[in-house]
């Protein structure tokens, strides 16, 4: 069935926000043609909520088993086919009401495949502010493949929900691996981008990301590969898409994975879990060296007293890549 906006929302055990994010897409200023759940295996009140609510049509797709995170976004890829703009909603987080208009309007000159993100406004349980993911100017900017590529590199911010897909009716050009339970995300951005004729960034805050306890990052947290490893695998896997890289770039990335590594052994050993930080600080400088290790760990208290003590900001406790 062709239509010209679909949006999947994959989903397991999503009671407790699914009927929020229903109702920010039952509030747009240009609803969705049609809504998808895809769920995978819930065994909470999921179908009902999406069975009951009336705010807008949505089918309830069940999958034959869990196919996890990354798989279950595989199958709505599925999707890609059958619409001209493919939206990935996470079932815990919000649209404000004009994601949809504005984004489509962005990427409507602009042949597929092509895709276009734009901010996000971080929120707790409670729907509380945490932050802002950059500087809501209103800007409109149209990257190039290989600035594009830097930025993923640098794990710079996307998030999933802030991402509108222009497929044009057609497979899509990628998927999702399935080797990378945190960052496959990333990776997925980037070969998204290399394929496409147009990427573009939308500076407004169009959507609001949800941090908390229960997200896929800090359930997958205790693993050493999964959340520290990968993260320079990432930087390794998009900076060959760019065709390699000199001794500075390289220098470069080693000394921002200091950093985001810092960030995490810093919030980790915050939570108690001392042996745990010690054993990311032990992973992080193998990788970074020394001399970087220590210039990294310096901006990261540096940065922590800043954005923490002067400035005073929220963050969820959990996170730990804040």
């Amino acid at each position: 069935m062709r239509t010209r906006l679909l949006t999947v929302i994959p989903v397991y055990n999503g009671e407790r926000f699914l009927r929020a994010t229903l109702e920010s897409l039952a509030g747009q200023t240009r609803r969705p043609d049609r809504v998808v759940v895809l769920d995978n295996g819930s065994t909470d009140g999921t179908e009902q909520i999406v069975r009951s609510f009336r705010g807008c049509a949505c089918e309830f797709v069940r999958n034959p088993s869990n196919l996890g995170l990354f798989g279950n976004l595989n199958r709505a890829l599925e999707f890609a086919p059958e619409t001209e703009y493919l939206h990935l909603m996470p079932a815990d987080d919000l649209l404000k009401p004009p994601f949809y208009e504005v984004m489509m309007q962005v990427l409507e000159p602009h042949p597929a495949p092509s895709l276009a993100w734009c901010l996000d406004e971080r929120i707790d349980e409670e729907d509380r502010h945490l932050s802002v993911s950059g500087r809501p100017t209103g800007a409109v900017r149209s990257w190039d493949v290989d600035a594009y590529l830097r930025k993923k590199a640098e794990i710079g911010n996307q998030a999933l929900a802030a991402t509108l897909f222009k497929t044009g009716y057609q497979p899509a050009p990628c998927r999702f691996r399935m080797d990378m339970p945190i960052l496959a995300d990333v990776v997925f951005y980037a070969d998204w981008g290399r394929h496409s004729h147009a990427r573009v960034e939308v500076a407004r805050d169009l959507v609001r990301y949800r941090w908390h306890g229960g997200n896929m990052s800090c359930e997958l947290m205790p693993g050493l590969q999964a959340l520290v490893l990968d993260e320079w695998k990432t930087m390794q896997l998009v900076e060959a898409m760019r065709g390699g890289t000199g001794w500075v770039r390289n220098w470069k990335l080693r000394g921002l994975f200091g950093v985001r590594t810092g960030i995490k052994a810093r919030r980790i050993r915050q939570l108690g879990q001392r042996a745990y930080s010690r054993e990311i600080v032990r992973a992080g400088r193998r990788i970074s060296g020394w001399p970087l290790w220590l210039m990294a760990q310096v901006l990261v208290h540096l940065r922590d007293w800043v954005v923490y003590g002067l400035l005073g900001r929220r963050r969820q406790p959990r996170n730990v890549f804040s």
